[in-house]
């Protein structure tokens, strides 16, 4: 697919633009390099990349263009002639009023003008969003990245200032999951996407299992190991409950008697001398912190030289530093002692309140007993003890939803060791992978290589290996030949910017021939670089478009072009100029009117 004309329904103030085979340039033309009210960069020639991706059906949020400046554009109807790959031509048309609303139309001949075309005579017409989208993938026909969109890939073939930070991560995908990216960019070098995903969605699913494991594991202080345990005593609660309730219901309270005299004597009572041995010691402790929170550094310097002055005895100054010091440290060691005092007494608080509690509850508990045992009225004596088994039947149902809970948490643990073993299969399938590569890969890698070194006349490396996780990493760096180590070059702006045009156009060769993209627009791609490198570059730009039917574009403004040192003829000629921008004006600019 390659791109042929982009126009609009106002002429006059977006006027055509007819885009050639081979190279294409948007040439923004600086007559008034001393005049700083009179700017290159601001003429539109990145703007055009904006506009094409709106045709190319991005959407529209509240941040773009022609949400910002509705004013302007309300009016505006554009459309996009792209070139096929089975021959033909399709219009997409869009309005920047309606974006949501699209038209497309099949033709056979290059360079028609649809913007007064009636409504009956396209082929499709105010198709909705979404459906505008699945039309004109399935109608481009990427099938050797399929089922990725076509979108997906757009933004290595529109590249913006913006994107030439990293050569695989474009500025879109931002900080996002590498799952929305690094599959696409593997299967576009050759590689099997479709295991990068499930692996990704294995660690997915893992750390999703183990955050509901930790989320029910705070939610019960057992374990799962006390799983077995905590099912037998439940075994042995309800086989309780249920022969108290069988002996209550037939008025024998002789055994249920016998079992609460049993708790007062062998639990009760000792739970309750436990806890008020540790409330006196708690008690105790709290005591001597809040006597040491209550001690204070008491030290004046003042006092001290008092005393030498009336023994008639110098006081030597560093003596006096030394004894500020030492006050200084003893503040210190006071303040932090203090602080460690503080944090101890609220948690003594804290358990003496706990402990309080504890034991209301069991004197609670131990007259309840008591009053059970005490007591002559078998209707009275039969309603309490009825109480007392509603208090354990309530203790059985905490025991059995604690169990369930454990159960789930062994079921998510075992659902994690699932995960953990598809994720390690899915690793060692990952670096079986890399180790067998493919012959795209291989393509890629060789015309990656050979652009870089035919540019710079250095080495490049484009590789991809296995990180912590298992994952890929892709990498794209200059390499020194003595030590086959990568250098810092890479890291450099005008050295990175070479990288990803050189990954661009080894895809656009490994692809040239199948139905995929055949064209790239590179924002400022001579920008930063020197002379030499820009003829360089320009050179391989021409005998790859002449070789392989690339339609490549750049802008750049007229201090870009080394034309004095162009001996080759290698910079762009007036008919490879697609757009002619300038800075005298209005009429300049991509869009004819003020700036905005």
């Amino acid at each position: 697919m390659k791109l042929s004309c982009l126009y609009s329904d106002q002429p006059d103030i977006f006027a055509p633009i007819r885009f050639r085979d081979g190279l294409n340039v948007v040439f923004a033309h600086i007559r008034h390099p001393k005049d700083d009210s009179k700017l290159g960069h601001n003429l539109g020639k990145t703007l055009l990349i904006e506009i094409l991706d709106f045709c190319f059906l991005k959407k529209v949020t509240k941040d773009h263009l022609f949400k910002r400046h509705a004013e302007l554009f309300s009016d505006f109807l554009f459309f996009l002639e792209i070139q096929l790959h089975d021959g033909g031509f399709l219009t997409i048309r869009r309005s920047a009023s309606e974006p949501t609303k699209i038209a497309f139309k099949r033709h056979t001949q290059a360079g028609q003008n649809y913007a007064n075309l009636d409504e009956k005579d396209w082929d499709h017409w105010r198709e909705t969003f979404d459906n505008a989208a699945v039309l004109l993938d399935s109608i481009l026909a990427f099938t050797p990245i399929k089922p990725w969109p076509y979108r997906k890939g757009l933004g290595y073939f529109l590249r913006g200032q913006s994107d030439y930070g990293h050569v695989f991560q474009l500025s879109k995908f931002g900080a996002g999951r590498h799952k929305d990216w690094k599959p696409y960019v593997a299967r576009v070098l050759g590689f099997n996407d479709e295991i990068l995903t499930e692996k990704y969605d294995a660690d997915a699913a893992t750390a999703k299992l183990q955050n509901d494991a930790s989320e029910i594991q705070s939610e019960v202080t057992l374990k799962t190991k006390d799983f077995d345990k905590l099912r037998a005593s439940i075994a042995v609660k309800r086989n309780e409950v249920e022969t108290k309730v069988r002996a209550i219901d037939a008025f024998d309270f002789h055994g249920q008697e016998a079992d609460l005299a049993r708790e007062v004597a062998e639990s009760t009572e000792i739970e309750i001398s436990e806890k008020n041995n540790l409330l006196y010691n708690t008690r105790h402790d709290l005591a001597q912190v809040e006597r040491g929170l209550a001690d204070e550094v008491h030290f004046d310097l003042d006092d001290v030289r008092r005393v030498f002055e009336e023994a008639q005895i110098t006081f030597p100054d560093q003596l006096a530093r030394d004894y500020g010091d030492l006050l200084e440290f003893n503040r210190r060691i006071h303040s932090e002692r203090r602080a460690a005092l503080m944090e101890r007494a609220s948690s003594l608080k804290a358990k003496i309140s706990k402990l309080e509690n504890e034991n209301a509850s069991l004197s609670k508990r131990r007259m309840e007993i008591l009053q059970v045992l005490g007591g002559t009225d078998s209707l009275q004596k039969f309603k309490d003890l009825q109480r007392q088994i509603d208090h354990e039947r309530a203790n059985l149902t905490l025991m059995e939803t604690k169990a369930s809970k454990l159960e789930s948490l062994i079921a998510i643990q075992e659902q994690v060791r699932h995960t953990k073993a598809r994720a390690e299969e899915l690793t060692a399938t990952i670096q079986q992978m890399i180790h067998q590569g493919s012959e795209r890969y291989a393509e890629i890698q060789l015309n990656f290589s050979r652009i870089i070194k035919e540019v710079t006349q250095r080495t490049a490396l484009l590789y991809v290996d296995q990180n912590g996780e298992g994952n890929l990493d892709f990498h794209a760096e200059f390499n020194d030949d003595a030590t086959d180590l990568h250098t810092e070059e890479s890291r450099g702006t005008s050295f990175r910017q070479l990288l990803c045009i050189a990954f661009d156009l080894a895809i656009l060769i490994s692809y040239a021939k199948e139905p995929f993209f055949h064209f790239v627009y590179h924002d400022g791609g001579l920008e930063r670089l020197q002379n030499k490198l820009k003829l360089a570059l320009l050179k391989i730009i021409r005998e790859t478009c002449a070789e392989h039917g690339i339609q490549y574009m750049f802008s750049a403004i007229s201090e870009d072009i080394p034309y004095s040192e162009d001996t080759d003829k290698m910079c762009p000629s007036t008919d490879e100029i697609i757009l002619t921008l300038d800075d005298s004006g209005d009429s300049g600019r991509l869009f004819k009117m003020a700036t905005f």
